[in-house]
């Protein structure tokens, strides 16, 4: 009797593991439908609205027609600073371009005065997006920073990036998906 439930036990799990394991990520279908909305590579990025360092509001679905570099990051995130002079690069190449990369590095939660002497210190000119709440980086899963998206001109994610560009290359190889 022992036995056979541990046979049984064990066709039920196996049964169980093989069924999750045959799932796939959804890929949009090709029939001119909208792809579904979500922060995984092929989604439709989730659409937020937040003020800059001016106090301007910049929606990420105005920004349609480029492609999009969306990073979280916070001062206090010793990997964030890091990376930041390959954002700078990026930005600086792309932005005197009517349809160039657009560069949005959202910092989650930190204060405003805080952030712009920050940027003063180190040179950067990067548009700065400000998640006082920190409601964004919570929909875009940025519990963990840094974490970039890379976004096509559709609207779509097309990679992303856990952790900090530790090189150009390794940048330019997740822009290159973009572009």
């Amino acid at each position: 009797m022992k036995s056979k439930f541990i046979a049984l036990s064990f066709l039920l799990l196996s049964s169980l593991c093989l069924s999750a394991c045959s799932q796939t990520t959804p890929v949009p279908a090709d029939n001119g439908e909208q792809p579904v909305a979500g922060i995984k590579i092929n989604n439709l990025a989730p659409d937020f609205s937040l003020k800059n360092l001016t106090g301007q509001e910049i929606r990420l679905s105005n920004l349609q027609g480029s492609g999009v570099i969306l990073n979280f990051w916070k001062i206090s995130c010793s990997y964030c600073k890091q990376e930041m002079p390959f954002f700078e690069a990026a930005y600086l190449k792309n932005k005197a371009l009517p349809s160039g990369i657009k560069i949005l590095m959202v910092n989650i939660t930190e204060n405003k005065s805080l952030i712009e002497q920050f940027l003063k210190d180190n040179r950067f000119t990067f548009p700065v997006l400000l998640d006082t709440t920190g409601a964004t980086g919570q929909t875009y899963n940025a519990n963990y920073i840094p974490i970039t998206y890379f976004i096509n001109a559709e609207g779509i994610i097309k990679a992303i990036k856990f952790g900090a560009f530790f090189s150009q290359t390794d940048f330019d190889n997740q822009l290159n998906k973009i572009n």
